[in-house]
């Protein structure tokens, strides 16, 4: 790796610059009165040129960076009370870990910095390139309260890697892909686990509720066949409906089926 960004910059180095020959042959000729207005137009003009250089083989490398990473996998799990998995996501740390490898191909560093402004954490992404340009992406995240019981720090800490998450993955369109199973259809998700299925099952029975308006309910054929898209939702019900039983005196919309 470090063997292919010596040859990127040895490459942009060697890039052609008529400007750059100009003030060479100029120099080779000896520096005169005369001369040194013209060096300096000449530089400028030289600085200009490099700028643009720099900003071309930026927006070239981006280009394949983000065909790169389009996707990036969805690993840590989140759980409900009963232990069983309702969903998945990707951290900032799982993010950069598997973009790392492509950002080091093309020659990019990734750096970032958070400011605070209107209550909201705002993270500042600085996408730099080995030729020398580098451009700047922002995202601003509401400050709440963090997941239940964390501290203030916490809280803070969690909107900072938001905040960070989401710019990233917009600056380099990247999708999160919570899928599984390679077959899965993107936008319905996984279909559920066995365990999931199998309290499912244990909720409807402690219920009573009827299966086939439930199946029709979840948009499946069978149990085992519910995605994970509609597992909140459908979770919620049974939920809902298991607190009625409990305690016959509440509430339930569900209750008629």
């Amino acid at each position: 790796m470090t063997q292919q960004l010596a040859t990127q910059q040895t490459q942009l180095s060697a890039s052609p610059d008529p400007v750059y020959d100009l003030m060479q042959r100029i120099v080779d000729g000896g520096i005169t009165s005369e001369s040194v207005g013209v060096m300096e137009r000449l530089m400028t003009l030289h600085e200009r040129n490099q700028d643009k250089h720099a900003e071309q083989e930026f927006a070239k490398a981006f280009v394949q960076l983000q065909n790169a990473v389009q996707f990036v996998k969805a690993i840590r799990e989140v759980k409900n009370t009963a232990g069983i998995v309702m969903y998945r996501f990707a951290s900032f740390s799982d993010i950069m870990d598997q973009i790392r490898p492509f950002t080091n191909q093309f020659g990019f560093a990734l750096s970032f910095d958070s400011v605070f402004e209107d209550g909201r954490t705002v993270s500042v992404l600085t996408i730099s390139h080995i030729a020398g340009h580098s451009e700047k992406r922002r995202f601003a995240a509401r400050i709440g309260k963090g997941p239940p019981n964390c501290s203030e720090s916490q809280a803070d800490e969690s909107a900072d890697s938001l905040a960070k998450r989401v710019v990233l993955c917009n600056a380099l369109n990247i999708v999160i892909d919570k899928s599984v199973i390679a077959d899965d259809a993107r936008l319905e998700g996984d279909v559920i686990t066995k365990e999931q299925a199998d309290y499912i099952r244990q909720l409807i029975r402690e219920t009573k509720t009827d299966t086939e308006k439930f199946l029709a309910l979840a948009q499946a054929d069978s149990i085992e066949k519910i995605r994970t898209a509609r597992l909140d939702e459908l979770m919620g019900v049974l939920e809902r409906r298991k607190k009625r039983v409990e305690c016959p005196k509440a509430t339930d919309p569900d209750q008629t089926w």
